[in-house]
């Protein structure tokens, strides 16, 4: 479904076109896919130009088991280590296609030191290889690196394009092409999400109906009993407060989350614009401590406590 999509997108048609045998460095800029999606797709474009998906070679890379397609970091973000590894594998004859395809996933993550251990296997590729780097972020890619491959900025994607692949109800459909954003993977397995309404639900009420110490028990177990999805809750939380943003001053704005327009609307009229930006930060706050592994329990208490006392504050 995902290939469909990409498949029939211009710079897509025009990349297939543009083969001839030659071996290059692809950067791949793309927020729309995500890039392990992204990097196969072209790798299998460059095996099997029809991308028929019935040949070995397209069955061996959706199944991740092709021995000519070597994918890094292994885990993690890229280090001098993997660098090294790329190197050497560089110069290892592909063993089942004509030719070796490296791809390099999230280079926006990498050190820079691995990023400079790169600098001439990218400019100039063994005649067996090609490399294809993807990243979010170009601007966090050395500017070496940059000039060195050829660029493929891919473009958003409509809503109206990855509507027809959609699961769920469509409630649920609409709240997925709001979240996701236009990133197409992620789009299609949040309309997957039965609950997906009861997450934007629990967001909303936590700014808007969270009023006194009381309630903020019931508020951190209904945070504590969605531990699974928190971080997407998280992203939700912040899309709500960027859309009351918005309405604070511009009643007229266009705002993400339109289906949840009524509620965010009061949301903008009882908070300051100053809460709204504390309330911002405290979901960045709560990610970070998340991604250092702080107790999960005490994430939820503080963030439902600072909620409570900044919406206080800001009376």
């Amino acid at each position: 479904m995902i290939e469909d999509i990409f498949k029939n997108m211009p710079f897509f048609k025009a990349f297939l076109n543009a083969q001839n045998g030659r071996n290059f460095s692809y950067l791949i800029i793309s927020e729309a896919f995500s890039a392990s999606v992204v990097a196969k797709l072209f790798a299998q474009a460059l095996l099997c130009k029809d991308m028929c998906g019935k040949c070995e070679n397209c069955q061996k890379i959706a199944l991740g088991s092709h021995p000519d397609v070597k994918i890094f970091p292994e885990k993690g973000r890229l280090l001098v280590e993997d660098s090294k590894k790329i190197v050497e594998e560089s110069f290892v004859r592909p063993i089942f296609a004509d030719k070796k395809v490296i791809i390099i996933q999230n280079l926006e993550d990498a050190t820079e030191e691995a990023q400079n251990k790169l600098l001439k296997s990218l400019e100039e590729p063994n005649d067996s290889v090609t490399y294809i780097l993807t990243t979010a972020s170009p601007e966090k890619v050395l500017p070496t690196i940059r000039s060195r491959c050829i660029k493929i900025q891919i473009p958003p994607v409509k809503n109206s394009d990855v509507a027809p692949f959609l699961a769920g109800d469509e409630k649920t459909k609409t709240l997925a092409l709001a979240i996701g954003g236009g990133q197409v993977a992620k789009t299609i397995e949040l309309s997957k999400m039965e609950n997906l309404a009861d997450l934007v639900e629990l967001a909303i009420g936590l700014v808007q109906d969270l009023s006194s110490s009381r309630q903020a028990v019931v508020w951190s177990k209904k945070l504590l009993d969605e531990k699974p999805s928190f971080a997407l809750v998280m992203q939700i939380l912040g899309l709500v407060i960027e859309d009351a943003l918005a309405l604070k001053t511009n009643k007229k704005a266009k705002i993400r989350l339109e289906s949840e327009s009524e509620k965010l609307a009061k949301i903008a009229g009882e908070l300051s614009v100053k809460c709204l930006v504390r309330l911002s930060e405290l979901i960045v706050e709560a990610m970070r401590q998340l991604s250092y592994n702080v107790n999960f329990p005490l994430i939820v208490d503080n963030l439902v406590m600072n909620i409570l006392e900044v919406k206080y504050l800001c009376k």
